[in-house]
């Protein structure tokens, strides 16, 4: 299967980092798999990644939530949005990619969001220890969800 699997968050604002470093986990474990993937690492997603799901089975989407989910961690299938509140890169979410990829006529893959909880948002450059334990928790939870739907 071919996929990308695209991280993004500050990695200078410490768990806000948890989108690039569980997108890694995450490519490492498909490469480990036998699957074809390519990574986007941002510190925002960006209108210009439409263009990166061309040929691709699978798009999943990795990042942080100032949300406290019950399980700390949500796992969803992508939907399409046009809802966009003025052109701010903070409001440029996956369902408004895959809305903006079907406006362009991109085949759209399949797309999954993984947000994890975050629980400290200053300033600094390593992930805390209790969104490190539940970026992990997602990490497992995907690969049982990932066995399901393929």
């Amino acid at each position: 299967m071919n996929v990308i699997v695209l991280g993004y968050g500050n990695p200078f604002r410490t768990d806000d980092g948890v989108g690039p470093v569980g997108a890694e986990a995450i490519v490492q474990w498909l490469e480990d798999e036998g699957h074809e993937v390519t990574t986007w690492i941002g510190q925002q997603l960006l209108p210009e990644v439409v263009l990166e799901l061309e040929g691709k089975d699978l798009a999943i989407f990795v990042d942080a939530s100032v949300e406290q989910y019950p399980e700390c961690f949500r796992i969803c299938e992508v939907l399409p949005s046009a809802d966009l509140d003025g052109l701010n890169l903070h409001t440029c979410t996956p369902g408004w990619i895959m809305h903006l990829a079907m406006q362009m006529n991109v085949n759209v893959p399949k797309m999954i969001m993984i947000t994890i909880s975050g629980a400290n948002f200053d300033f600094g450059d390593s992930l805390s220890k209790l969104c490190l334990e539940r970026m992990n928790n997602a990490l497992e939870s995907f690969k049982k969800y990932f066995a399901h739907i393929f």
